[in-house]
């Protein structure tokens, strides 16, 4: 009874040490771990339209003004690796919360320097047009995930992508 008692300890044990690996792995492999993230509307903001029509010979083109609604799209992140961070590229994602299917993906950049052990907010605008569907903004689960990290010496790395069968 002893030794199953044991063993059965021993087991867990490993278990455990093995899931933190396995965690730590996953997290540092990029050197920048997600902190925080929001999503916030701003307002609409004025943009130049320009409309072509073509008819038999003649070719027109019209410059306007259209509106398009505005998006903040933020991520706090932290370096916990060891090299200064150039750029990243990452992608804001919205999920149905009952089928886990993707509804939305916005692919973000920011050129921003982030030292190592420093946190660092990365801000970026997004303009939908008022004609696009954005049911995925109100009834999506929002996460972030880092696609792509180019250091200050040059090398990059990037998430590689799931395998579909």
């Amino acid at each position: 009874m002893r030794a199953t008692l044991n063993v059965l300890f021993l087991l867990c044990a490993l278990a455990a040490i093995a899931a933190a690996q396995g965690a730590g792995d996953k997290r540092s492999a990029s050197g920048v771990e997600v902190t925080n993230f929001g999503w916030k509307y701003d307002g609409y903001v004025p943009v130049e339209v320009v409309r072509s029509d073509k008819s038999g010979v003649v070719f027109s083109v019209k410059r306007g003004t259209g509106y398009v609604f505005k998006y903040t799209a933020r991520a706090t992140v932290r370096n916990t690796g060891a090299k200064a961070i150039k750029s990243i590229e990452w992608d804001y994602v919205f999920t149905d919360p009952d089928g886990g299917k993707e509804l939305r993906r916005y692919r973000l950049q920011s050129k921003q320097q982030v030292e190592p052990g420093a946190t660092a907010a990365l801000v970026k605008e997004v303009a939908i047009s008022p004609d696009e569907n954005t049911h995925h903004i109100t009834a999506g689960r929002q996460t972030v995930e880092i696609t792509r990290v180019e250091f200050a010496d040059g090398s990059v790395w990037r998430r590689e992508e799931e395998k579909k069968p």
